[in-house]
């Protein structure tokens, strides 16, 4: 049984496997390559069908700085951030530069593109989060001690996180990530690296 059942088995939910590549000659041939501007709206479109974007052309200040955009970007989100959920300026820059983020932008995001994705992803109900975190206890032995940011959700403290960090991450969903990324009201975003999925679910 693959993790992706495995996972769905114990946890439920639908999961995504969620690749970082550097080149686009490793996308398998026949999936296509699609232009969003957002990765949590990419999140949406690949649960129908496997699919890669290029993180290059996303025009979300918070998805490009993630994923290893320009850093200029961060003026943009704080202002914002300041303007319009009323954060100080101080605080908002804070949040932002806590917020992970790889180094080097990769060439392409891969959907259910690969046998062993860097990261699996998924929109869970409460209930199956606590599944996971269940899961979690009883096959790693320890606590489950995820941190919660209030921005950047889906990009940088879900997906990135999960995957620079090598442990579960989970949001619950900035205002875009329901607007553009179709993500409901009961439920939140939860990742976790292959490693640690493999583990789990053994």
């Amino acid at each position: 049984m693959e993790i992706f059942e495995r996972l769905e088995t114990v946890c439920g939910g639908r999961w995504l496997g969620i690749s970082f590549l550097s080149s686009a000659e490793n996308i398998p041939a026949g999936v296509k390559v699609r232009q969003v501007s957002r990765f949590c709206e990419a999140v949406k479109l690949a649960s129908r069908s496997k699919m890669a974007v290029k993180p290059a052309e996303f025009t979300c200040p918070g998805a490009s700085y993630a994923f290893g955009g320009m850093v200029d970007l961060n003026e943009a989100m704080i202002e914002k951030m300041v303007t319009l959920k009323g954060y100080a300026p101080d605080r908002a820059a804070a949040l932002v530069e806590e917020t992970p983020h790889l180094s080097t932008m990769p060439e392409v995001i891969a959907f259910d593109c690969a046998p062993q994705p860097d990261i699996y992803f998924a929109a869970l109900q409460p209930a199956q989060v606590m599944r996971l975190m269940q899961l979690y206890g009883v096959k790693l032995a320890k606590k489950f001690q995820p941190e919660i940011s209030s921005v950047i959700s889906a990009c940088g403290n879900t997906a990135v996180r999960a995957y620079e960090e090598q442990d579960v991450a989970l949001s619950f969903g900035c205002d875009d990530s329901r607007a553009f990324g179709g993500l409901s009201r009961d439920r939140l975003y939860v990742a976790l690296p292959y490693s640690l999925a493999n583990e789990m679910t053994q």
